[in-house]
């Protein structure tokens, strides 16, 4: 024990890089007097010599540097971080660089580090980054792909392979009628998938993105269970005719089908005890069948929503939800997550699938394929 502390007040004294103060422990930052003044304003004490002084610092430094993260108080984490911030980045050791980007806030990192926290990004796959990772990501991607629909295209294609799960989110903490999360983004299903797509598309930081998927995700942006799209041809497809056109209409399809449903709120909400009163609403609407599909397939673009009809018994409803995007064979995919993950496959494929599984389901009293709505990002309108 008398030799170790020894080689501590050695290394010390001489400052040297990089210290190690045990084969247990973390290597140490770089000790620098210089990057200490600056980094704090440290000035002599009255009567304090030069010698003295930097002692103190160095002193200080390892003293912070020394003690376990969990144990910093918070004035003592700033006043490191503040030093790290100054130090070369090049002679920080790796286990200080992932602390530090952890703990520092995005707009005090240099330009050296940013490219840090998107290198780490780049190494792992999109749905394991955190929400600090993804704050970094929104502003680079916004630089770096600037056409609105490209970047649509980008952020579905990053999650081709994310994990699927229903009924993601709720609106914990603002209410405790469903206590999931407002936001999610290591899973999806089929609209939890579109709505975070077009909200990372639409943002440069994570703020807005937050307040953006919010804004998708409810009636005029109000977070409540009441206020929630629930239903996407009645409720999603009306509260967002700010980001999407219902274009079903404007394709030139040779035939379109129309259906009527009811949507009764008040029995949906009446298990949580609220929405009474809510009076049925009759829905009238249209679709394209899916023998007519191949006839448009050539008018949709790149990050237009697809709402995949379905029905059974009488009933007809929209039970699915993806988006378009094209690729290097110049054919028309539909990117939507399905059990098990994410895919993008050729929409006319898909089509043609479903179609061929509808006798079986249709056996088994199952939903079954019919046709599909689209509806046209407003990519212009919202670039401006």
């Amino acid at each position: 024990m008398k030799t170790m502390s020894f080689q501590r007040i050695v290394l010390l004294c001489l400052g040297l890089g990089a210290l190690t103060v045990s084969a247990a422990s973390r290597p140490l930052p770089p000790v620098d007097v210089e990057i200490a003044k600056k980094a704090w304003g440290a000035k002599p004490k009255a009567n304090e010599t030069t010698k003295s002084f930097e002692l103190r610092l160095r002193k200080e430094i390892y003293t912070l540097a020394s003690k376990p993260a969990n144990k910093l108080e918070d004035p003592e984490k700033w006043k490191l971080l503040g030093y790290l911030h100054d130090v070369p980045w090049a002679k920080l050791p790796k286990s200080w660089k992932s602390w530090y980007l952890q703990q520092m806030p995005n707009p005090r990192l240099t330009a050296e580090q940013t490219s840090a926290i998107l290198d780490g990004v780049s190494q792992k796959r999109f749905w394991e980054i955190q929400p600090k990772e993804l704050d970094v990501y929104l502003g680079w991607a916004k630089k770096n792909v600037p056409n609105l629909r490209e970047r649509v295209v980008h952020y579905a294609r990053k999650r081709v392979g994310q994990p699927y799960e229903m009924y993601l989110l709720g609106e914990f903490p603002f209410e405790l009628y469903d206590p999931q999360p407002l936001f999610e983004l290591s899973k999806s299903d089929c609209v939890v998938f579109c709505e975070h797509t077009y909200a990372m598309a639409l943002s440069s930081n994570w703020k807005e993105f937050f307040a953006t998927l919010q804004r998708i995700r409810y009636k005029n942006g109000e977070i409540g269970m009441l206020t929630r799209n629930h239903y996407t041809e009645a409720d999603w497809d009306k509260n967002n005719s700010w980001l999407v056109e219902d274009v079903t209409q404007k394709l030139g399809a040779s035939k379109l089908a129309h259906y009527t449903e009811k949507i009764d709120r008040e029995k949906f909400f009446s298990k949580f005890g609220i929405g009474q009163g809510i009076p049925v609403e009759v829905l009238h609407d249209e679709y394209i069948p899916a023998e007519v599909i191949p006839e448009v397939a050539n008018k949709l673009k790149d990050g237009d929503f697809v709402n995949v009809v379905r029905g059974t018994g009488g009933s007809v409803w929209v039970g699915h939800t993806g988006l378009i995007a094209h690729n290097d064979k110049g054919e028309v995919t539909f990117i939507h997550s399905t059990p098990p993950k994410v895919v993008e496959v050729p929409l006319l494929q898909y089509v043609q699938e479903n179609v061929k599984k509808n006798p079986e389901r249709a056996k088994k009293n199952q939903a079954q394929f019919l046709g599909m709505k689209f509806l046209r990002l407003r990519a212009e309108e919202l670039e401006r």
